[in-house]
């Protein structure tokens, strides 16, 4: 009887440990996979602005809307995403943005990460030779 109650505790702390280290491995994944998809999506929507081979933006309102598509296009996971615009001029090409991520963890309990990135895109003029 002893042993049944012992191959219970082990299985037990086995189980519960499994959800510690895929709570905090989650955290950290999720953390990587907002940074990398922030910092990419800032990149490419204040680049688009001046490479203009697309298309032109002509209002804050259509930069944003560059932003969040492009943010969301590259978040694979399962999640609900907030986007605070702190600023944006899009004749300078200046964005500024808080997203901040909601998650459930594997034992149900809510989480959260979130980024701020600012980008001002310069534009370089090419000397004539």
């Amino acid at each position: 009887m002893k042993n049944v109650f012992l191959g219970f505790g082990i299985t037990f702390c086995a189980i519960i440990s499994i959800l510690i280290v895929m709570t905090l491995c989650g955290t950290n994944m999720r953390q990587n996979e907002l940074n990398r998809a922030v910092d990419s999506a800032v990149q490419d929507t204040v680049e688009n602005q001046f490479d203009n081979k697309t298309y032109s933006v002509s209002s804050n309102d259509e930069l944003i809307a560059d932003f969040i598509e492009a943010l969301l296009v590259q978040i694979n996971s399962d999640c609900s995403v907030k986007v605070n615009v702190l600023d944006v001029d899009y004749q300078k090409g200046l964005l500024s943005v808080e997203v901040i991520e909601n998650y459930k963890h594997p034992i149900g309990t809510e989480g959260q990460v979130s980024v701020k990135r600012t980008v001002i895109m310069e534009q370089y003029m090419v000397p004539l030779n």
